[in-house]
């Protein structure tokens, strides 16, 4: 009787994946709503993964500046411009600072505390993504970078590749930063920073000051790197044991000395797990954010 009611409850899970809005515009709120819970990690999912870098340099440089801001979406319409599949949005920003009033005016997305964007759809051979633009980097090889800790004192960010040029900014150690890899001259390599005039820059670094480099801007739990489908099998997969939860406690408790220990990790690891993948699921089917 038990195996039938996990069957259906799969079945009726797997049912309820399939009818479950997976449509453009809901793309873009799963963005939305990760943001404004300061899940960068999670909503970069959603984000063309050429796009990465640009939303990491966002994410350190801007939005982290201004952090009681909130997105409240007030139009999400699919739409298509010259050819491309596109939604339009209109995003009420609530509690920005003024550097971030500034950031978005200069790109000019942000008027009277709204942000009007044409977001792109791109197609991955796992789902579908959307663009991102509001941070203006490009290279050829962008990566991430971070300034060792025996680097004494600070670093300078130079306006061209060369000592004689003028320091537009300074990096201390351990700060990570957005760089392409590429480039034409052997000791210096093109990162990106902000001015005082909240514009995006270009400026350069002597590569002896690089400690490391890495093409991956967000690592992905186990968790969030699942799809629901996903999740919801492996739910019932880890649910099942807790039918028989009685007798495998018993069971541990009969060891001595460590039964009471491996009850207790069990126990603890069994919810871990479970919460984990109920967040999963509940975000991707209703947009339910639970707290962490």
């Amino acid at each position: 009787m038990r195996i039938i009611v996990f069957k259906c409850l799969l079945v009726g899970a797997s049912l309820l994946c399939l009818c479950s809005c997976n449509n453009d515009t809901r793309v873009v709120k799963k963005f939305i709503y990760r943001m404004n819970a300061k899940e960068v990690n999670a909503a970069s999912k959603y984000i063309y993964p050429a796009d990465h870098a640009a939303l990491y340099f966002y994410n350190e440089e801007v939005y982290s500046k201004s952090p009681n801001t909130l997105f409240k979406i007030r139009e999400n319409k699919k739409s298509i411009v010259d050819g491309q599949q596109c939604v339009i949005v209109r995003l009420e920003c609530i509690n920005t600072s003024q550097f971030f009033q500034n950031y978005m005016s200069n790109l000019g997305l942000l008027d009277n505390n709204m942000i009007v964007d044409t977001i792109y759809i791109r197609q991955t051979d796992k789902r579908k993504c959307i663009s991102f633009d509001w941070a203006k980097i490009k290279g050829e090889n962008l990566k991430l970078a971070a300034i060792p800790q025996h680097v004494e004192g600070e670093v300078n960010i130079r306006l061209g590749a060369g000592e004689n040029y003028q320091v537009i900014d300074k990096l201390g150690k351990n700060k990570k930063i957005v760089i392409d890899e590429y480039s034409e001259h052997p000791d210096w390599v093109k990162c990106f920073t902000i001015d005082h005039q909240c514009n995006t820059i270009e400026g350069y670094i002597n590569n002896k000051y690089i400690a490391s480099q890495d093409s991956l801007f967000f690592p992905l739990g186990i968790f969030d790197s699942m799809g629901v489908v996903l999740a919801m099998i492996v739910l019932v997969i880890v649910g099942f044991p807790l039918m028989f939860l009685r007798g495998i406690i018993s069971a541990f408790s009969s060891i001595p000395g460590a039964g009471i220990i491996l009850c207790v990790g069990l126990i603890l690891g069994l919810i871990y797990v479970i919460y984990q993948l109920l967040e999963n699921i509940l975000f991707e089917l209703f947009l339910i954010n639970l707290p962490y």
